[in-house]
């Protein structure tokens, strides 16, 4: 699995605004709920219920928001750029200006490690976090994201455009 499985290129905030972890996971259950038909107090319900028992703050500026649902068959997930950075209780004391929320099904929890075990990887691969907080746009950050990258100047280089134009 990789990150690209599960966040796609609509669902890439460049900047995300709350002052605190309630709001911007109010948010994110928000845009969670859009993208699944789900009803948004159930997503929310499903996120504070996993924060409650496990920290998502990960540490160097990053937290992974994560819950299971019923109603989705496959994991679904969001990144935002958060402004102001945001305290998860990351073991480090570092507020997170960078989230990767995981909504992933409920009926399966092996779904669930894979998509956190990835995303952790991926943001803490090289310099990709670096690159994310300096990116230029929400195209750019989803090539990021999903591809062997390591600047704007790398990502320039690709052939961004959709298929067929």
């Amino acid at each position: 699995m990789d990150i690209g499985d599960f966040v796609t290129p609509d669902r890439v905030i460049p900047l995300l605004l709350g002052t605190n972890k309630y709001d911007v996971l109010k948010e994110l259950a928000r845009l969670g709920a859009a993208a699944t038909n789900l009803d948004p107090d159930k997503v929310l319900n499903a996120l504070l219920e996993r924060q409650d028992s496990t920290t998502i703050g990960l540490g160097r500026g990053i937290a992974i928001p994560h819950g299971t649902i019923e109603g989705i068959d496959a994991p679904v997930g969001f990144f935002a750029r958060l402004q102001p950075p945001v305290d998860f209780g990351a073991v480090d004391g570092v507020a997170a200006d960078l989230a990767v929320m995981i909504l992933a099904p409920e009926n399966d929890p092996r779904i669930l490690l894979r998509a956190l075990s990835c995303t952790a990887r991926r943001l803490r691969e090289g310099d990709i976090a670096a690159c994310l907080r300096s990116a230029s746009d929400a195209k750019v950050l989803y090539a990021m994201l999903v591809r062997k990258v390591s600047s704007d100047a790398d990502v320039a280089e690709m052939d961004l455009r959709p298929a067929g134009t």
